[in-house]
């Protein structure tokens, strides 16, 4: 028995003895090949997605690329994206004076290697060699433990905006419509009935009959539906038909929700802000109203900022508010479609997220296109 497993004691260390010795620079070579293998598993995946990805390293350089980011340099005109070996930062920095939101993508990126920012979405338009198309591009943190700390992401969204634009079209068509008959129909009668009750009320006062106060209360009440039409055509067209009309229309949005919501919404414009499209001011006046009653109905807010600036005929709208985090507003998925809507009815570049300190913001971004001086 003693002689048998002295055998196997024997042979286990003949075996040992015959291995070649493996040094440490090996086992680091060897390492490093494996993970050269293990590597192009993630970006092989990553080019099976239609959306536009890239990665930054911690120096805003890009890392990696996948097959769709490839591609669309292609067809990109002056709007083309950041190879690997580039910095974003610098790539960005070139093209933001064409483009804004480059320029926003870039501090959104920037802020995220940091960690001290949430996911940024920014819709926009661009020019490409195939056309027109719309952008959805996302700037999201990611783990700081690898070589990756940012991930960017362009969509494309053109068919969906399309079609958007298309009903969003449809419904405004409609609302001119109603609006119109009922300026032209029910306001018209409505007035017509007044006259004749007041007509009636002063025959009846004459001959010192007790009918006459009855009439009275019929005239008043006749005016109030008067009112109350001719208030109703004002909102499917709350933006008078002339280029100040949107700023006094803003203020005006402000006192209202003020008094619907028991809020302190403040209107802040740098310098006079003309806009003499009233369709682009209109769709600018609905974005500003829904992101209003989001902050102040869904936030929960009690503080509402407004702000309208103008640079260069680019003209920058911002509502932003101190109420909930844009995850803890329930049923808030509407809202933003609707704000989504009208600003790419203006082709404006939309951006919403998390405000400083708290609330949510949002921003949209437009050329004002104004008309020639004679």
């Amino acid at each position: 028995m003693k002689r048998t497993v002295a055998k196997a004691k024997q042979r286990k260390a003949t075996r040992a003895s015959s291995r070649p010795s493996v040094s440490s620079e090996e086992r680091r070579l060897t390492a490093a090949e494996l993970r050269k293998i293990e590597h192009p598993v993630p970006l092989a995946a990553l080019d099976s997605l239609s959306a536009q990805i890239a990665m930054l390293d911690a120096a805003g350089n890009v890392v990696a690329i996948n097959k769709a980011w490839r591609d669309f340099a292609l067809v990109a005109t002056h709007t083309d994206r950041a190879l690997p070996g580039k910095n974003y930062f610098e790539h960005c920095r070139k093209l933001g004076a064409d483009s804004a939101h480059f320029a926003e993508l870039a501090q959104a990126a920037q802020t995220a290697i940091c960690g001290n920012r949430d996911d940024l979405v920014v819709e926009y338009s661009c020019a490409t060699k195939a056309g027109g198309k719309w952008f959805r591009a996302r700037v999201a943190p990611c783990d700081a433990a690898g070589t990756v700390r940012a991930v960017i992401t362009h969509e494309d969204i053109s068919d969906r905006v399309e079609l958007e634009h298309d009903i969003v079209a449809v419904n405004e068509r409609e609302q001119q419509r109603f609006r119109q008959e009922l300026h032209d129909g029910l306001s018209q009668q409505l007035t017509g009935l007044k006259f004749k009750t007041s007509l009636l009320e002063y025959h009846l006062q004459a001959k010192n009959l007790t009918e006459a106060t009855e009439a009275k209360a019929l005239s008043q009440l006749l005016n109030e539906a008067t009112e109350e039409a001719s208030e109703l055509a004002r909102r499917l067209r709350p933006v008078e038909m002339e280029p100040c009309g949107f700023m006094m229309a803003l203020r005006q949005l402000a006192t209202n929700a003020e008094h619907r919501h028991d809020v302190t919404c403040t209107v802040t414009i740098a310098r006079s802000v003309l806009i003499p499209d009233n369709n682009v001011a209109t769709h600018l006046f609905r974005l500003a109203e829904e992101a209003v009653d989001s902050a102040a109905v869904q936030g929960e807010a009690q503080k509402i900022r407004v702000i309208l600036s103008d640079k260069r005929n680019r003209v920058t709208l911002t509502i932003s508010d101190n109420g909930k985090p844009m995850k803890e507003r329930p049923g808030d998925g509407l809202g933003v479609r609707l704000i989504r809507n009208h600003a790419r009815m203006i082709g404006g570049m939309l951006e919403w997220g998390s405000a400083s300190p708290q609330g949510v913001a949002f921003t949209c971004c437009f050329q004002n296109r104004l008309p020639p001086v004679p």
